[in-house]
């Protein structure tokens, strides 16, 4: 028997059916009926999520007055094993792994449903390297009361060191909370430790809301430069300097996941895992664009007229506008030229300068220092830009300006 959250999990076998499956039950040392409440919750959200990438909930009944879900049975192990056991995961497999969640994210995002506590010990690897994203107890469905709060206090809870800063701060979460989570699971698979991972709960808090976000090369020199700045972006304080889309997370890694090699004792043969992952992710939602690489001459047309869109909205001081067209030009130059591409370096320092405008100094202050560390590893510390950068640094913070993301600033719009 395992135990799980507020459940008790047990394999068992449907006689009727004759197959494997697991019977879950609200545990016998939690108080109802709020445990109960929550534990029928949790089996209809998963009922509701229907993709391949999510357990079937086979039936939801009581025994011995106890409520009880049977689940399908997953021939695997969660990643939390995957990365014991296995660390440092192949990259390929990271990013089919983080493609495949991705695309369970976009099935959640059509019925408004988020996760909220995604985790390595919450997605489980299948044998035929299928993912399987599990416990959906904390889950949300916005717009509908019925799953809108967990508790009748409506108090946020989560995993600390993976559960996004807003959900910390008891504000608002959207599917962009989970695109953190994901961020915070492929650090742990890339890196084999949690992103952040302080002595104290209280300090590894205050490395969540203080930043900057941690980037996976840094123990993982050989990180593709994709994958690192996926993953630092997933991980970004503020919600709004994450990825748009789960859609856009998902074109990013379907490509990098072309390389998977064998994983003895894990995966069986590659072609069955190939096959199975195939089935998974072609259940994306249409949304998500074609993941083929395009050629630059076929989107660099459209990259002047919208340059010239976002500096006439600038003008007209409709600054947060236009930073959100330099930023989707920016990621656009990025994935098609590298991160060092010289363009997408102006776009994204025309972005932090638009948040100066705005007034969101701290924001504005991460994405600067962001542009530095990418200057310091790429150019000498005295190349030209990098001395630029750590000027217009200076300039914020010595005018008396906290750095700290969540704090307010009087600082002038003179940028």
């Amino acid at each position: 028997m395992a135990h799980k959250g507020m459940g008790e999990v047990w394999p068992a076998r449907d006689t009727l059916l004759d197959r494997q499956v697991i019977v879950k039950f609200v545990s016998a040392t939690l108080p109802a009926p709020e445990a109960v409440r929550r534990f029928r919750r949790e089996a209809l959200l998963t009922a509701r999520l229907d993709h391949p990438g999510v357990p079937a909930v086979y039936d939801l009944g009581h025994e011995a007055g106890r409520p009880y879900v049977v689940f399908q049975k997953i021939d695997g192990l969660t990643l939390a094993d995957l990365v014991a056991e296995q660390s440092p995961v192949p990259f390929g497999w990271v990013a089919a792994i983080g493609a495949q969640i991705s695309s369970v994210l976009l099935a959640a995002l059509r019925i408004g449903l988020v996760h909220r506590d995604l985790k390595p010990s919450n997605v489980m690897l299948d044998t035929s390297g299928a993912v399987k994203v599990l416990d959906f107890g904390l889950a949300a469905i916005h717009g509908d009361d019925r799953y809108s709060r967990i508790t009748q206090s409506g108090q946020s809870l989560g995993t600390v060191g993976y559960m996004a800063p807003e959900q910390i701060l008891g504000e608002p979460t959207d599917h962009r909370t989970d695109l953190y989570g994901l961020g915070a699971t492929l650090f742990d698979l890339l890196t084999g430790c949690p992103p952040f991972d302080g002595v104290t709960t209280m300090t590894t808090v205050r490395h969540q809301l203080d930043g900057p976000p941690p980037r996976p090369a840094r123990l993982r020199p050989d990180t593709p430069a994709a994958l690192d700045d996926l993953v630092h972006t997933l991980l970004a304080i503020d919600p709004r300097d994450r990825p748009a889309s789960v859609a856009d997370v998902y074109q990013v890694l379907a490509p990098l996941s072309l390389d998977r090699p064998p994983i003895p004792g894990v995966l069986t043969d590659t072609a069955e895992a190939v096959q199975s992952y195939a089935a998974i992710v072609g259940r994306v939602p249409q949304q998500t664009r074609p993941t083929t690489t395009t050629s630059s001459a076929q989107t660099e047309p459209n990259v002047e007229p919208t340059a010239r869109e976002a500096d006439r909205l600038h003008a007209a001081g409709e600054f947060r506008a236009a930073a959100r067209l330099w930023r989707r030009l920016a990621d656009q130059r990025a994935t098609q030229h590298g991160d060092g591409d010289p363009v997408a370096f102006d776009l994204r320092l025309r972005v932090a300068r638009a948040h100066v405008a705005l007034g969101e100094h701290g924001r504005a202050l991460r994405q600067l220092q962001t542009l530095l560390d990418g200057r310091v590893r790429a150019d000498d510390r005295d190349h030209p830009e990098v001395l630029g950068l750590r000027q217009e640094i200076a300039q914020l913070t010595g005018q008396g300006l906290d750095s700290s993301p969540r704090s307010p600033s009087t600082l002038g719009t003179d940028h």
